[in-house]
Order: C-alpha cells, then structure tokens, then sequence
C-alpha cells in the first residue's frame, strides 16, 4: 500500500480502501487462498458471514472429500460478494483438509469458458483443467495423454485414479448461466473433487430445480442484497483497521447512509470510496484525520465521471 509522510513525519495512508496484494485492481474480490493477508478483511455483509458459517457447518467432514465429491453453488446479485466467498471457502476447506493430511490444491478457472454452448464451455475448462494439473506436476505425461480426446465425464470420473493419493482437487469454475450446467456439474462430482461455481442468474425455483435433478444435490448458498447496517459496518471496518498506520479523512454515518442509498452492491462502495480517496489523497491539503469526506465529494467524482464518458461517446 503507497503511503506518504506528513509534517509530523506519521506516515498517512493514502487509501484505506485498498486491499494489500490487489492495489492496482479495487475490485478484485478478496482471495484468502492465494494472499494470507485477505481473511481478516472479510466484513459482515450481504449474508455472506452466514453463508460461510453454512459451508463449514456442511462440510465440517471435509475429508470424506477422498471418497465423495461435492459441488457448491453460490447465488447471487453481480458485485454482492460471490466470488470473495467462494475463495474464502476455498481457502478453509485447504486448511481443514491439511488436518487429515489430504492436499487441496486449489485449480482457478473462472477465467475460462468463453464459449457459447454448455459443452463447449465443459470441454474448455476440462482441457484447462489438464492443463493446470501437468503444469503443476500432479498429472504425469502419460496419464495426460490418456485423456486425450476424452469427454468431461470421463475425465473427471478418472482423475481419481490417477491423482497422487493424498490430493483433492478444489476447482473453481467459471460463471454459469443455465441450469444444464450445474446440473451436469453436479453430476460429475466424483470423489476428491470440489467444485465451486457461483451464477448472477439462477433464482430460487431454478436452484430448486437443480437439487431436484441430481442424486446428490449441491450445497446452495445465497449472498445478497445491501442489508441495513451493511456499509456503515464495512466502512468503519476499512477505517478502522488502518487508524494505528497514519492519518487519513472520516466519513459522518449520515453520508454513509446517503451513499447506500442509491447503490446494490459492497462492490460499488469498495470502487466509489476507492476512487473518492484516490483523488483525496493527490490533493495538497485534506488528507488528515481532521478532514471528512463528504458526500458531494461522492457525487462530484462520479458526476464527473459520468460526463467524461459522454464525451467520449
């Protein structure tokens, strides 16, 4: 994180709302797995505390993941923190197997899977998938080519058996949009593998339909909308974890309330106040613990954004 001296010669915090390891990327979601650091930025909002607390309550036995494979399926408005917590998952369910002396390797694909068709779609992230594990030495270059030109299901219905045996796969999967999908992947849960998918699309009846239509259903888990109380919570935990680092504006709750009110996602108040002490803070003057941020300082940055834009067009 950029920091820069005062008089007092305190070091100030430039932003508060940047997260370490993604200070070139606010909206990255926090990724616990990959940055230690992450797990204690998490805040309770959108129920995603209680959706975690239901994930390690259902999989408390992680290690029955050797012989049953599980899919979780995580549902939810875009920018409500799907994505955050499926890492955060991700991340104990690594943990809680090191205890059995099982390996989760964690494989991302979220990345993958442009294509159109639901198979398509399958067969890119499997050949992915592959790819990741020989890359990582977890596939030998004979049980690699073993694969070649095999459909998904089989795939995914070997790769128990040629996995060193103390591994489980935690794979991430990209977005899905249909129920075929989740459907199929659920269905291709074999044992030592974990797959986590998450959808801005499938409602209640939909996620319904989908435990209806597999022998062993997912674990569902649902985050969102904007609770009250919510951003009030995650500014002053952004705030207050940085007070003993240096000096930077506060922000009255009355502007914290005005500013929830016209917005859906923590995603979009993690970006707004990003952005509104990024500026602050190239500013000569209005950078001390004695300052506020206000909430025309809000709507100004973004007006304005919002005419560049038009300009643009």
């Amino acid at each position: 994180m950029r920091t820069m001296r005062r008089d007092s010669g305190r070091p100030s915090v430039v932003n508060p709302f940047v997260v370490p390891g993604w200070e070139e990327s606010p909206l990255r979601p926090l990724c616990p797995w990959r940055y230690t650091a992450h797990d204690e930025f998490y805040v309770d909002v959108n129920h995603t505390l209680a959706a975690f607390q239901e994930y390690t309550r259902r999989m408390a036995t992680a290690e029955t993941l050797r012989e049953d494979g599980r899919l979780v399926l995580v549902t939810g408005e875009s920018g409500c923190g799907k994505t955050a917590l499926i890492n955060r998952c991700a991340h104990w369910t690594r943990g809680r197997l090191a205890e059995h002396e099982l390996s989760g390797v964690i494989v991302d694909l979220t990345r993958d899977g442009s294509q159109q068709s639901v198979d398509e779609r399958m067969r890119l992230v499997t050949e992915r998938l592959l790819d990741e594990l020989a890359h990582n030495g977890l596939l030998s270059p004979e049980a690699l080519a073993g694969f070649e030109g095999v459909r998904p299901g089989r795939v995914y219905a070997g790769l128990g058996n040629v996995l060193p045996g103390n591994v489980v796969l935690i794979v991430l999967l990209p977005p899905a949009e249909v129920i075929g999908e989740i459907v199929a992947y659920a269905g291709l849960a074999r044992r030592r593998l974990l797959f986590f998918a998450e959808s801005s699309y499938l409602d209640h009846a939909q996620v319904s339909r989908v435990r209806e239509s597999v022998p062993e259903p997912p674990i569902t888990l649902s985050v969102g909308p904007l609770n009250p109380g919510d951003v009030q919570r995650f500014v002053e935990d952004r705030l207050d974890r940085h007070r003993r680092r240096g000096n930077y504006p506060r922000i009255s709750v009355e502007t914290m309330n005005k500013a929830a009110m016209p917005l859906r996602s923590i995603a979009q108040l993690q970006l707004i106040l990003c952005e509104v002490y990024e500026e602050r803070s190239r500013q000569n003057s209005g950078y001390t613990d004695d300052d506020w941020v206000t909430y025309e300082d809000i709507t100004r940055l973004f007006y304005e954004k919002l005419l560049d834009d038009l300009r643009i067009r």
